[in-house]
């Protein structure tokens, strides 16, 4: 893997440092800068051109949602990871519109972490389970709003799914999580996320937000 260079974006100099030393043992990662709001971030991103920009939402002058937006505009390159203590369903919706590539709450460990900003550096979108909970939640309010793009729709035979995989996306298509799924059909959260990982490469889709709008707009459950 090449190497990754990363921006730090947060106002919080404990945080920039906590960030730096959960990630210091990742030889392929580099730290190239830190800003301490969305218009040193800007600066950066233009200076610097990082792999991955690991932004923070509550910040002065101008916040993560503002920056990720103008940075996804300007500077594609750069992919922004939000990095936040907000589980607020407004915010996570305001920064996949913005163009952030990932949503990581500050209590996740290390190894998850490193994860997202893999997949974020190989261009894949990257959401928790918790997060995906409140997408997907999101994602159902619109439906019911009408306030929706252009449908996506996939041929009748654009998919195999098998009883199992059908009963399981239904139970997504309603708002359920993993925990409550696996519960549900009395089979370990292991199994279940075994068989989303087989549904979103049936239907090609890499996110839960992809998965419920292809779901919805074939009818597929």
């Amino acid at each position: 893997m090449k190497k990754v260079n990363i921006l730090l974006v947060d106002d919080h100099t404990i945080i920039r440092e906590g960030i730096k030393a959960m990630l210091k043992e990742q030889k392929n990662f580099t730290i190239v800068g830190e800003a301490v709001n969305g218009i040193e971030a800007l600066e950066a991103v233009k200076r610097l051109t990082p792999d991955v920009v690991i932004m923070d939402i509550s910040m002065p002058e101008m916040n993560g949602i503002e920056a990720t937006d103008l940075i996804s505009k300007k500077y594609p390159e750069s992919k922004v990871l939000i990095f936040s203590a907000h589980d607020n369903e407004t915010y996570i919706l305001k920064s996949v519109e913005a163009g952030a590539f990932g949503y990581l709450l500050k209590n996740i460990d290390k190894t998850e972490f490193v994860k997202a900003i893999v997949s974020v550096y190989n261009g894949e979108k990257y959401f928790n389970a918790t997060i995906s909970t409140v997408l997907v939640a999101g994602y159902l309010n619109k439906v019911k709003t009408n306030d929706l793009k252009q449908p996506v729709l996939i041929s009748d035979n654009g998919y195999a799914l098998t009883k199992r995989e059908k009963g399981i996306l239904k139970l997504i298509t309603v708002g359920k999580n993993n925990r409550e799924i696996a519960d549900g059909l009395s089979i370990s959260i292991r199994t279940i996320e075994t068989h989303r990982a087989n549904i979103m490469k049936k239907l090609k889709v890499k996110n839960a937000v992809e998965l419920l709008r292809i779901t919805l707009d074939n009818k597929i459950v």
